[in-house]
């Protein structure tokens, strides 16, 4: 049983999925979410709406509070280097200059794109906190004109009201993105904290699942067991010396659980021990022949591994096959004695077999515990934080035949699904599902009003696995830089087998040339089944450069165009999941390390999309 241990741990690490039922958006959501909509409008409250005044006095307080942070933690030079990438100074002299309100926008904004990156340290409290108040003194600036503010929002949560009454059951993705941008607008003015709550609570089903078929959980655990063990032991008086062989099977069975998944493991073990007792001048040939099943109780969740007491049942057949005396007298002797001993005996022996093969069972399954399960989070819990995002939630569970983690990823001013994630019909070893929610969560707050430039999107598919972005015939080609929307600058609609990503653009430059105006450059991808059942997406055509509002681009403004159709080819490529996912062979768990994966199934629909390995 020396594999158990790692083997156990593979469920602490891995998650399966169960197949709920398809919740979605009902007619009574609807019509609940107009009337609170409508009833919002009509009472929105300007002096709940932030104060210009206190939000620069707080962010002059975060500010100084930084200062203090690196004069106590840091040496001068470090403190030097992040107080020149910080580059306090512009905001602060705005502030204290009673600088127009465009002024101190501007330069917040531009230090909050400093305060949210990847770059180590920026999840410290300090900056943190001072992210939060850049964030709270842009809004103050945009909403400092109470009387209008109040009225724009009353017409958007009119026009809100207007289209939530005409959401089907599946809301579409740009559905989706005007409820989730009001909810931040209210959330970030204060306004309608009811609906704001009952917004969230409607878009609540969790936006993310890991999911590990059973098939993977049998194969980490289910194996067969054989042993051979010294026999030492002393029963009636009796010196027992032998060998026994233990050959058997470990399997692990899942049980429905909720909050916990909850994992059968048992062996059944066959037992065959042949033995010399001695007894005086006697001594005894015995065989025994015995059965032992050992059950325990695995219970995982997000706060670690519990493991119940562990049942061993056996029974036990022993004959005697030879009693060896120089005396035929002692040997009869003998033999009757031990016809009188051998019930007992074999009651003793029985017992102690179930608590030996018992208690090395509970060692080897305890062990599994010993091994700490890797905090997945550990190493994201930071970046996290740098990004101001927010630790996904997790609910772990299981059924007969799963074990599953499902996850809802969002800040306290965004929204997950309102549909549950599909079930899976295909057998798999290993599957994951995200909702579009997901990625608009994620990449707003880092992505919105910000400026890409081609090399800083070339790292990023370096990191990847993909190409750079050509660099063009001409090596003297100048590189190109995008300007990202604020609302909703990536596009992911996972719909009718069809994926489509993008991103929503306001600027597109190249050297001396620029393109200000809105765009959207897109892709679609469909699922493409090869000959030997791998499935990959192959895009649909070319990449899609459109600019919404309907007015004609100039001759210059169509070369880029074609420009960026280009450019963005490398970035959308013609087929994606072409390559399969190779666990690494320095891979802690046995069962795993080494082992190669091909998508086998891919499924987009109702805004989720599946992803399916074996």
């Amino acid at each position: 049983m020396s594999r158990l241990a790692p083997c156990l741990a593979l469920i602490v690490i891995v998650t399966c999925s169960s197949n709920p039922a398809r919740a979605q958006f009902s007619e009574s959501d609807r019509a609940r979410l107009v009337a609170e909509i409508e009833s919002a409008a009509k009472n929105l409250d300007p002096n709940l709406l932030p104060d210009l005044e206190s939000s620069k006095s707080q962010l002059m307080q975060r500010v100084a509070a930084v200062h203090r942070y690196f004069d106590a933690n840091t040496d001068p030079d470090n403190r030097a280097a992040w107080l020149a990438y910080l580059d306090l100074d512009p905001l602060v002299k705005a502030i204290d200059s009673d600088g127009s309100p465009g002024v101190i926008a501007r330069e917040a904004i531009d230090l909050r794109y400093r305060l949210v990156g990847t770059a180590p340290g920026l999840e410290l409290t300090a900056l943190r906190n001072l992210r939060d108040s850049v964030e709270q003194l842009i809004e103050a600036i945009r909403f400092r004109n109470k009387e209008r503010s109040i009225e724009s929002l009353s017409k958007q949560l009119d026009t809100l009201a207007e289209r939530v009454g005409k959401f089907d059951t599946h809301p579409s993705a740009d559905d989706f993105a005007a409820v989730s941008v009001l909810t931040g607008v209210l959330s970030s003015s204060g306004q309608a904290s009811g609906l704001v709550t009952s917004l969230r609570n409607t878009f609540s089903r969790p936006n993310a699942a890991i999911l590990i078929g059973e098939s993977m959980v049998q194969t980490a655990v289910n194996q067969d067991v054989n042993e051979n063990r010294p026999v030492r032991d002393c029963i009636l008086g009796t010196r027992i010396v032998g060998d026994a062989a233990l050959n058997g099977t470990v399997t692990a069975t899942l049980l429905p659980s909720v909050g916990a998944a909850r994992v059968h493991v048992q062996l059944v073990g066959h037992v065959v021990s042949r033995s010399i007792g001695y007894n005086g001048p006697v001594k005894l040939r015995t065989v025994g022949y015995g059965d032992v099943t050992v059950t325990r109780m695995m219970s995982v969740n997000e706060s670690g591994v519990k493991l119940e007491p562990a049942y061993a049942r056996a029974v036990l057949k022993t004959e005697i096959l030879a009693i060896e005396h120089k005396l035929r007298l002692v040997r009869k002797i003998a033999w009757k004695r031990a016809g009188k001993q051998k019930p007992k005996a074999d009651r003793i022996a029985v017992e102690k077999m179930r608590k030996e093969v018992g208690q090395q069972f509970v060692e080897q399954t305890s062990e599994a515990v010993a091994i700490a399960p890797p905090d997945v989070l550990a190493e994201v819990r930071p970046v996290l934080k740098r990004l101001s995002l927010q630790e996904p939630s997790q609910f772990w569970g299981s059924t007969a035949q799963a074990v599953y983690i499902d996850s809802t990823f969002r800040r306290h001013d965004q929204l997950a699904s309102v549909v549950s994630r599909p079930s899976i019909a295909e057998s798999y070893d290993a599957a994951v599902q995200i909702h579009e929610s997901v990625i608009d969560n994620a990449v707003g707050p880092v992505l919105s009003g910000r400026t890409i430039k081609e090399s800083q999107l070339n790292e990023l598919m370096e990191k990847s696995g993909r190409l750079a972005t050509p660099e063009g015939d001409d090596e003297s080609e100048p590189p190109f830089e995008i300007d990202f929307a604020r609302v909703r600058p990536v596009i992911f609609e996972a719909r009718d087998q069809t994926l489509r990503v993008g991103v929503r653009g306001t600027r597109f430059a190249q050297g001396s040339r620029e393109l200000k105006r809105a765009m959207e450059i897109t892709a679609l991808y469909e699922p493409a089944r090869t000959a030997d059942g791998v499935v990959l997406l192959l895009r649909k055509g070319e990449v899609d450069v459109d600019f919404p509002g309907g007015n004609r681009l100039t001759v210059a403004q169509a070369g880029l165009k074609r420009t960026i159709q280009k450019k963005f080819s490398t970035v959308f490529p013609e087929a994606v999941m072409d390559r399969p996912l190779e666990v690494p062979a320095d891979a802690k768990l046995d069962a795993l390390r080494g082992r190669v994966f091909h998508p086998r199934l891919v499924d987009a629909k109702d805004g989720w999309l599946t992803i399916a390995v074996r």
